[in-house]
């Protein structure tokens, strides 16, 4: 049987390795905007070519012609940045998307079944320590009959042939100590 520790390990475990592979997915993906880079460039270029045209509008016989390629070619560079920045921001938001789903979906559903109960494992066993600091006698027989609820019946019957006739007859210590065992406890060294 799997210890809680080696449990929680492997859970831990899971939990990191899809966070580190969303990250370096998303930070991929982000990458990608790096190619927006070139067309914003060709898009600023097409801009200052448009730009050195249009002063061009003022030079006699060439002028007028020019002015309204110049407009346009303007128009077509603007486009193209905005292109590029808008391809950027998406690239940029897929990125983080996706990372961010790479890194939680696996793991989400497992911490929501998983931390739970093992918070409410954690504290339990944090009273049964308390109680069983307290030496009470009490508590051998409530923890025999949970080892008799809990234990698998071939670890019951290598305790005990009849385990519910300890419990009826007071016999609780081997029992408790069994459920003790199962929930990876022991008892104080005075109490032993």
């Amino acid at each position: 049987m799997i210890s809680r520790r080696t449990l929680d390990v492997l859970v831990a475990v899971w939990v990191l390795a899809w966070l580190l592979l969303g990250i370096a997915a998303g930070r991929e993906l982000r990458g990608i905007a790096e190619v927006t880079d070139s067309a914003r460039d060709a898009g600023l270029a097409t801009q200052r070519a448009g730009e050195l045209l249009e002063s061009l509008s003022g030079v006699p016989l060439v002028g007028p012609s020019v002015g309204e390629s110049a407009a346009t070619i303007q128009q077509a560079g603007r486009s193209t940045v905005e292109g590029a920045e808008r391809g950027r921001e998406r690239a940029e938001r897929l990125g983080t998307l996706a990372g961010a789903a790479i890194a939680l979906v696996p793991s989400l559903p497992l911490l929501v079944f998983y931390l739970p109960g093992r918070i409410t494992l954690h504290r339990e066993r944090e009273r049964l320590r308390d109680l069983l600091a307290r030496d009470d006698p009490a508590l051998d027989e409530l923890l025999a009959a949970r080892g008799v609820a809990n234990l698998p019946y071939a670890e019951l019957l290598a305790i005990s042939t009849d385990p519910t006739a300890d419990l009826r007859e007071g016999n609780h210590r081997p029992l408790a100590d069994a459920e003790l065992a199962r929930l990876e406890l022991s008892r104080p060294a005075r109490a032993r």
